[in-house]
């Protein structure tokens, strides 16, 4: 049985950029990286950082990563004004529309040779930022259908299922063991995606509350 968290509150547009406004002062000219927002366990606790929605131990933080993956956090002083935030998350997100829509999901199957999983996994720990995007769902929507299951046990590995008659609780132990022996743990939290936002409901550990 998946664990559930009961939250009224939705990720939208207006979450992701107004996230970190209170940020104050200047971002510097020379990056050491990408714009990128990460997703992260809550007990890494970076210096600027956001809980997703119904999440209890999942946040997502912005950074830079670099050519060859390395991370820059991003402090609290990295900008002066909303608008530079906002050309921040605006980087952020056309980088990972890019990455969307070049994606190779792996497909798995059952023995009717009925999709019941896609398994995206790539180099770089931007790829869990993903499914902030609200073209996320309708990259998957027609092969899902509208409402979504999604687990992002490291930050460049997402697991996407039907919400329902899906795999999930058969899966669950394999997928909390990718999140364990990851260099780059992400989440052990379930994700609902569907037209009303992301929110989490439940857990990967059988023993959450």
């Amino acid at each position: 049985m998946l664990s559930r968290l009961v939250t009224p509150h939705f990720l939208t547009p207006i979450f992701v950029a107004s996230l970190f406004l209170s940020l104050d002062s200047a971002l510097a000219d020379e990056r050491p990286g990408d714009p990128s927002l990460l997703i992260v366990p809550a007990f890494e606790h970076p210096a600027v950082s956001r809980y997703l929605p119904g999440a209890k131990r999942t946040v997502v933080t912005p950074a830079f990563v670099g050519k060859t993956g390395e991370i820059t956090p991003v402090s609290e002083k990295s900008f002066a004004t909303p608008d530079e935030w906002d050309a921040f998350v605006k980087e952020c997100r056309e980088r990972s529309l890019l990455q969307l829509a070049t994606l190779d999901p792996t497909m798995i199957r059952d023995d009717n040779d009925v999709i019941q999983m896609a398994v995206i996994t790539t180099e770089t720990p931007v790829t869990a930022s993903l499914i902030l995007l609200p073209e996320f769902l309708q990259h998957f929507s027609a092969i899902f259908g509208s409402e979504l299951l999604i687990t992002i046990p490291t930050q460049n590995k997402i697991c996407v299922f039907p919400k329902l008659a899906n795999h999930l609780p058969q899966m669950a132990a394999a997928i909390r063991d990718d999140y364990l022996i990851s260099a780059m743990p992400a989440s052990t939290e379930i994700f609902e995606l569907s037209h009303n936002g992301l929110r989490a409901v439940g857990s990967l550990n059988p023993d959450d509350d």
